[in-house]
């Protein structure tokens, strides 16, 4: 381990490599034209969390040289006492919301064609990749890695900043590639800074309370493929604003209930419950 480095600082170093590899790997993905593969641009985009991981871990601070360098990114525990809260919890959550928007002139519920039980199997199959793909390699590096490295600033900022880094490492994303359109950046990116940062703060809890990121990258997993399902459940006559700014991936609504969701999180999940949990410093704020 390189006793030179605070965690503030090695926190900094890898937001800084993240944020160039989030760069390079958009600017790839264009220029090899993998716009119309999700599987590759998929994977060229979520592989970079790992990779700033590993490149800390390796080289910058060689914690990877041990056992305990690993250990510390919380995938060797499973956090099974709070799956049901990463499963359930987020699928109520989004269901919850669509529901209050479906009580609205603006929208109403739509069996697909396929019927109900469809969308119910293909939420089971998304989750079940995503949480073992694609959403892991992201929750490895946030929460994994950056989450516990901004501990000693106290836990509440740790939960905010790291939740301002995430959304930011999407903006080579929005801004470079039309892979994730926000609509009207003056109303998107703001509605997606909030989406993040909320839904950084639930998942942050669930990796506090159990030193696993497993419950985290289970309930990622979940809202990033329910979402998807409820807005295809929805009729409207206003795709946008119903779609976009109201549920969606960073719908309005949905910010709200997640917001929601976090502030029980912070609650029946506390950090220290178990003894393996990821422990702040005792000099920082409760947050």
């Amino acid at each position: 381990m390189n006793a030179s480095y605070t965690d503030t600082q090695k926190a900094a170093i890898f937001t800084g490599l993240l944020l160039v590899l989030a760069v390079a790997a958009a600017l790839t993905i264009e220029a090899a034209g993998l716009g119309s593969n999700l599987l590759a641009w998929g994977a060229v985009w979520s592989v970079t969390p790992v990779l700033a991981t590993v490149i800390m871990l390796l080289i910058v601070t060689r914690e990877g040289y041990s056992a305990a360098g690993w250990r510390s990114l919380g995938l060797h525990r499973l956090g099974l006492r709070v799956w049901w809260i990463a499963f359930f919890g987020t699928l109520l959550i989004t269901a919850v919301a669509t529901a209050a928007v479906w009580a609205t002139p603006l929208a109403s519920f739509s069996l697909p064609p396929s019927g109900f039980l469809s969308s119910v199997v293909q939420l089971m199959i998304f989750t079940l990749i995503l949480a073992t793909t694609f959403i892991l390699a992201e929750e490895i590096g946030i929460r994994g890695y950056l989450l516990p490295k901004l501990l000693s600033l106290g836990r509440a900022r740790a939960l905010l900043l790291s939740g301002v880094i995430w959304a930011t490492w999407h903006m080579p994303l929005i801004y470079l590639t039309p892979l994730l359109p926000i609509g009207n950046p003056v109303i998107g990116v703001p509605l997606f800074y909030a989406a993040v940062v909320v839904g950084s703060l639930f998942y942050g809890y669930l990796r506090l309370a159990t030193g696993s990121v497993w419950p985290s990258s289970i309930a990622h997993a979940v809202h990033n493929s329910a979402w998807g399902i409820m807005v295809g459940l929805t009729a409207t006559s206003s795709p946008q604003l119903v779609n976009d700014y109201l549920l969606g991936d960073f719908g309005i609504v949905v910010i709200v209930a997640v917001a929601i969701g976090a502030i029980l999180a912070s609650r029946l999940v506390r950090e220290g419950d178990e003894p393996h949990a990821v422990r702040t410093h005792p000099w920082s704020s409760p947050g």
